[in-house]
């Protein structure tokens, strides 16, 4: 099957105008897939619907790719109008963009934050270039400028630069929505719920400075994970076990007082994964040990960490994220892991700078800009 794919597959990317080196990288991408799935079992119809049909990958590719007439009509010396009339106004917007800074520096005095006007050069380029009335692609390249624009706002407006760099996980959460149409929607909310969750934690301890228990809507992760599960009374156990612990946790933490003991409440969830899963994510097997080891070891460290210094519990939830990044540099096709990893890597940098570095909520907002930046190299 996986031959006959990548054969299928080849065949029409080399209708494009792309290099040998490109198609070769592609194949192997897709092959990689394939192969993972093949190891646990899927069926072929099972592999279609994950990786998409060959006709499918070519299609959403395309984008990226200048078929024949169009690639010699336009590099060889053809013009478009439509493509001249999209240039000219990208070839305006520098000077439109210094006229009007330069109205509101003398007019009102506003040279900060008007020099923000200068953001309209690549939200115009990216305006004409990139929208796509079937794609969702011109959105997730604005995203980070609007992003930028709202977190000055509120910063330089309100001084909150803190939480207000949440404005920043919408990148990776319209992202996540552009795939919805070929995502199952359990496997949606799996993607989307780290993001959701952390934007829930961050203005919950931000707005009543406590943390316990409000960390517990991080069980909101593995619980979404849960839903996965094919069998109706394996996946009302996990969950139930999941309610039960946490019932226990508050229970131990609020009645007896003892929350570093309640913390042994969630053992059951564990206990009852190993008892009950086959081929569930939770059970330990020879495909998803690693991820375990990583899972294990951060829970280790940030509860240690958390119980033995006291002061850890604010900022060591960044732990977390090496979970879906080691899953990402495990599973993730070669050419998109960077720029998979780059809104996790940004995260850490931005929250670590702000917390630690006083004043650093002003300017660690740039590490955010790493996402296109990478995304632009990686791609270009």
């Amino acid at each position: 099957m996986k031959e006959r794919y990548l054969e299928e597959l080849k065949e029409l990317l080399q209708q494009y105008n792309i290099t040998e080196d490109e198609v070769a990288d592609i194949l192997a991408d897709y092959g990689e897939m394939i192969e993972d799935a093949m190891s646990k079992n899927m069926s072929e119809e099972k592999i279609l619907k994950m990786v998409g049909t060959p006709e499918e990958v070519v299609k959403s590719l395309s984008e990226e790719f200048v078929e024949g007439e169009e690639y010699i009509y336009i590099h060889r010396g053809g013009k478009s109008s439509a493509t001249n009339r999209d240039n000219r106004i990208t070839a305006l917007m520098p000077f439109i963009s210094v006229i009007v800074f330069m109205i509101l520096g003398f007019g009102w005095g506003v040279w900060h934050p008007g020099w923000l006007v200068f953001l309209s050069i690549p939200m115009t380029a990216i305006v004409v270039n990139a929208f796509d009335k079937n794609s969702m692609d011109g959105f997730i390249a604005l995203s980070p400028f609007v992003a930028l624009i709202i977190f000055m706002v509120l910063g330089f407006g309100w001084g909150l630069w803190h939480p207000a760099w949440l404005i920043f996980l919408l990148v990776p959460i319209l992202a996540i929505f552009s795939s919805v149409k070929t995502m199952r929607f359990i496997s949606f909310l799996t993607a989307i719920s780290p993001f959701v969750v952390v934007i829930a934690f961050i203005l919950v301890w931000y707005f009543t400075g406590t943390w316990n228990p409000t960390w517990l809507v991080f069980m909101i992760i593995p619980m979404i994970g849960v839903l996965h599960e094919r069998k109706l009374w394996k996946l009302i156990v996990f969950e139930l076990g999941f309610l039960i612990a946490i019932g226990v946790y508050l229970y131990t933490g609020y009645v007896m007082h003892e929350w570093g003991y309640g913390l042994f409440a969630f053992l059951i969830p564990i206990g009852i994964s190993l008892i009950f899963s086959e081929d569930s994510f939770l059970v330990i097997n020879a495909r998803n040990k690693n991820e375990w080891l990583v899972f294990l070891t951060t829970i280790i460290v940030y509860v240690g960490a958390g119980v033995i210094f006291h002061t850890t519990w604010a900022w060591l939830w960044l732990v977390f994220l090496f979970v879906p990044m080691y899953s990402i540099l495990e599973h993730a096709p070669k050419q998109g892991r960077l720029i998979a990893l780059m809104p996790f890597i940004s995260t850490m940098i931005f929250f670590l700078l702000g917390f630690f570095v006083p004043g650093a909520w002003v300017y660690s907002w740039i590490a955010f800009l790493l996402i296109p930046m990478v995304a632009i190299i990686k791609r270009a």
